[in-house]
C-alpha cells in the first residue's frame, strides 16, 4: 500500500517543480476547453503529432484558438525557445493543479529555452 501511495505522489511533486512564479490572473474566467487545447498545440507553429520540440528556435511564440492564447517568451534576453512537448505538458498540468483547468495564468516553466527558463501566459482574447 505504501508503495502505491509513493508511486502516485512522485509524479505530482515532479510536475510542480517544473513551474514557478504562478499567478492565477482571473479566477472568474474559464476558457473553452477545446479552444485552449487547440491553442496549446499551436505553440511554435504546431507542437502536435510527431513534433517533440519547438521548431526554429523562435524568440517568442503564441498559440491561439478562439478565445484562448498561450504566449511563451524566454526569461533571459537573447535566448530562444526550444521547449519539449513533455516539458510543455508537465508545466500546463502543474499550473492547472494550482489555478484550475482552463484558467488564465502567468508562470515560469523550468528550462525550455536555449539558456534558462521560459515565461508562459494563458490569456483570454
Amino acid at each position: 500500500m505504501l508503495f502505491l501511495v509513493s508511486a502516485l505522489a512522485a509524479p505530482l511533486s515532479l510536475r510542480t517543480e517544473t513551474v514557478s512564479n504562478v499567478t492565477c490572473t482571473d479566477s472568474s474566467v474559464t476558457l473553452d476547453t477545446h479552444e485552449t487545447d487547440v491553442a496549446l498545440l499551436q505553440i511554435c507553429g504546431g507542437i502536435s503529432g510527431s513534433i517533440e520540440f519547438c521548431q526554429g528556435n523562435p524568440t517568442t511564440t503564441t498559440g491561439t484558438d478562439g478565445g484562448s492564447q498561450f504566449t511563451i517568451t524566454p526569461v533571459e534576453k537573447g535566448a530562444t525557445i526550444n521547449i519539449s512537448k513533455g516539458r510543455w505538458e508537465q508545466g500546463i498540468k502543474a499550473v492547472a493543479a494550482t489555478c484550475g483547468q482552463n484558467k488564465p495564468f502567468t508562470a515560469t516553466f523550468t528550462g525550455g529555452a536555449s539558456t534558462g527558463d521560459v515565461n508562459v501566459a494563458l490569456t483570454q482574447v
